[in-house]
């Protein structure tokens, strides 16, 4: 299983998650259509029938506490309310079917059609179902000659059911559908350690199966619908094996019995033998967040991108900083080896939130001067920067290399320019989901690629060197496609092109003080085309649409600060030390560094 926790800030995001489904869920979604059996009735079987006996189970729910849908930031009617606002229709002991009492699924959704009910492109509807299709048959099946061949009709017509259901509301216009499959039945106490354990666990999956090619076959035919498949089978497993992460203490027996209730409700995972506690609700309802803000979660992983895009645009800057300092050049050559120490803070950005990087780097070099107006250069350099952004934690490591060269006149004009590659690893991409405190990990690469020309004039004022110059970049930063593997919802994360042509101007002074030399330089960058695209993100080996979300480059707007001092060691050895900073409206980065130069 992937990495659970990352230090006491994750602890308290894990906490902080849980609660978050009220704010997302009212700025996603207008309202929520529930249907389905008790694991989503907020009290319509106990309304006609006074099932089940409240006290002690919570209000009519088959719980100690609301059902997962009334956790998802919504205010939930029962049948009879406004069918134009939230409301659940679904009826404890419901199957998938038509029966009358309670009311199967396909009656559900026919009840809330006759009663004016429609679906809008902002509606999130549920569907959850196919339990009592099992219960109700799993004893004939297992006495039959062939229980597996038995079960495997009814599972497969449970299915399909779900899958009429789910074609009938996308075809009425639905913006979202949220279906789940079922969990592993042989974690609950009525069928755990029982000889009917694995005939339940087989028409699970069967059923499973089945519903995943039905929704697939839905969401093809029905594309202005986003249909999303929870899967719920396997986080079972996760809970029952890691239970104390969970806030649980007792993930096997129920905490009613039939006769008393246990003192500590939210402690439990089961109310009775098949149904969650309040705490077991609040658990489905944290997967549930995970699974429908996806597109927004999934955009945080813009700044990976963004970290391999500032690595190339530094190496490209040093490259030409390397040949425009007012030192004239020789015919000789010299090597390089410089190190650098860095931050950067990113505001947040629409569905992108704050992200911080510290990192390190270093930086060899070898250059010939040609002549006195002609010098080459080849560079090869590494970054590696850990990203902390919201609930994504990841290590990015670029290797580059870079050539570079320049021409200067007599009088002190320059021309410079530079071109450079790099390849990036993404590693150790830890995403905290909804369901806290898991964690998901993941890896993927990518790929860096620029070029840069400056240009400039060295004029003399007085003891100091005054250099006004201009400068244009233009960089590719590829990410590459991958998924994580985990047991809440697996993003899946396209691969994801940040293409950026950025101008500059600047003016760099230089002097000597007290036997050192120093400089400073202040200027301005901003990007005249930004053509990065969208964000895009969808759920591996699910029916979810893919979606998009733009994300602004932090890096547009930029005020450039760089100012250091350096001297000579031996009559070949000299060094330099020196700051860097970068600031915009989103994004200020500062950066230390020292350097040796070495000449043949």
């Amino acid at each position: 299983m992937s990495r659970l926790l990352r230090g006491a800030a994750v602890g308290a995001l894990a906490l902080a998650a849980l609660g978050a489904a009220d704010a997302a869920s009212a700025q996603t979604y207008g309202r929520i259509v529930a249907f389905g059996d008790s694991l989503s009735d907020n009290g319509n079987l106990f309304a006609v029938l006074g099932q089940p006996a409240s006290p002690p189970y919570f209000q009519g729910r088959f719980s100690s506490g609301p059902v997962w849908i009334e956790r998802l930031g919504f205010t939930v009617a029962r049948v009879g309310g406004p069918v134009t606002g939230s409301i659940g229709y679904a009826y404890g002991g419901a199957e998938t079917g038509s029966p009358a009492l309670p009311p199967g699924m396909r009656n559900q959704l026919a009840a809330y059609v006759g009663a004016g009910g429609r679906f809008g492109a902002s509606d999130l509807v549920t569907v959850w179902g196919g339990a009592n299709n099992i219960f109700n048959n799993l004893a004939a099946a297992g006495a039959s000659p062939s229980p597996t061949a038995a079960i495997t009709p009814i599972t497969n017509a449970a299915a399909a059911d779900i899958g009429f259901i789910t074609n009938s509301i996308a075809g009425a216009g639905a913006g979202t559908i949220l279906v789940a499959n079922l969990p592993k039945l042989s974690l609950t106490p009525q069928f755990r350690n029982t000889a009917a354990a694995p005939l339940a666990d087989f028409a699970a999956s069967g059923f499973n199966t089945a519903l995943a090619a039905q929704l697939n076959t839905v969401a093809a035919a029905r594309p202005g619908t986003n249909i999303i498949l929870m899967d719920t089978f396997k986080i079972g497993d996760l809970i029952a094996n890691n239970p104390g992460l969970f806030g649980l203490s007792n993930v096997t027996q129920p905490c009613f019995n039939g006769v008393t209730v246990c003192s500590n409700p939210e402690s439990y995972f089961y109310f009775d033998g098949v149904h969650p506690t309040g705490r077991g609700h609040e658990l489905i309802a944290a997967l549930a967040t995970d699974y429908l803000y996806y597109g927004d979660a999934g955009a945080q992983m813009a700044v990976l991108g963004e970290t391999g895009y500032r690595h190339r645009e530094r190496r490209l800057g040093e490259a030409t900083a390397a040949l425009s300092g007012r030192e004239a050049w020789d015919t000789g050559t010299r090597v390089t080896v410089s190190a650098h120490y860095d931050t950067t803070e990113m505001d947040a950005r629409g569905p992108v939130g704050e992200a911080d990087s510290e990192g390190y780097g270093g930086r060899m070099a070898v250059e010939t001067g040609l002549s006195p107006n002609w010098r080459v250069g080849l560079a090869g350099a590494f970054d590696i920067a850990d990203i902390e952004a919201g609930a994504v934690v990841a290590d990015v490591e670029s290797i580059g290399l870079d050539v570079y060269g320049g021409w200067r006149s007599d009088s002190g004009m320059f021309v410079t320019a530079a071109a450079g590659i790099a390849n990036e690893n993404y590693d150790e991409i830890s995403r905290l989901t909804g369901l806290a405190p898991v964690r998901h990990e993941s890896e993927t690469g990518g790929s860096s690629k620029g070029a840069r020309i400056q240009a400039g004039a060295w004029l003399a004022a007085g003891g100091l060197s005054i250099s006004p110059r201009v400068g244009l970049d233009w960089i590719s930063t590829n990410v590459e496609g991958w998924f994580e593997v985990g047991p809440a919802a697996a993003y899946q994360y396209q691969e994801r092109t940040l293409e950026v042509v950025s101008a500059e101007a600047a003016v760099r002074v230089e002097g000597d003080l007290g036997g050192f030399g120093f400089f400073a330089e202040g200027g301005y960058r901003d990007a005249l085309d930004d053509s990065g695209d969208a964000v895009r993100t969808g759920i591996h080996g699910n029916p979810a649409q893919v979606l998009s979300r733009q994300v602004d480059t932090p890096y547009g707007g930029q005020l450039m600060l760089d100012a250091g001092l350096g001297g000579a060691i031996t009559e070949r050895l000299s060094f330099a030390v020196g700051y860097r900073g970068r600031f915009s409206d989103a994004a200020d980065s500062h950066a230390g560094g020292v350097q040796l130069k070495l000449a043949l």
